[in-house]
């Protein structure tokens, strides 16, 4: 079958996908500014949304306000590749609208009470 079959549906073009090649959306930038794992959580920033983002920049910010998100979740949201979302957060990064959500404090393994509690929610098994 050709395109041709299909009037005004072309069946190698996912409507679902951005219209934008990856390296519209970044300006041609191929490395963040920033170093950034995949696991890395991020929230919104106190400065807020900077005036003239495009629609990703946009919605980056918009779904980290309520709780921080890692920047693989974001990549997935943003139907974008995890370069290009790295990208596209350290841009946000840099303006204060997004800042690294600090991780947890890691409990000392030594520590008689994080032992105790452990022990009791093993006999509770």
């Amino acid at each position: 079958m050709s395109p041709e079959d299909y009037p005004g549906d072309d069946p190698w073009v996912d409507d679902e996908l951005p219209k934008l090649r990856p390296y519209v959306v970044t300006g041609g930038r191929t490395q963040p500014s920033r170093r950034l794992e995949l696991a890395s959580m991020l929230r919104a920033g106190r400065a807020g949304s900077p005036h003239g983002l495009d629609a990703e920049h946009a919605q980056a910010v918009d779904l980290c306000r309520v709780f921080p998100r890692s920047v693989a979740e974001l990549a997935g949201t943003l139907r974008q590749p995890a370069q290009i979302t790295k990208v596209l957060l350290s841009d946000l990064l840099d303006t204060g609208a997004l800042v690294l959500a600090s991780p947890a404090k890691a409990a000392d393994p030594k520590d008689p009470r994080l032992l105790e509690q452990i022990i009791a929610g093993l006999r509770e098994l």
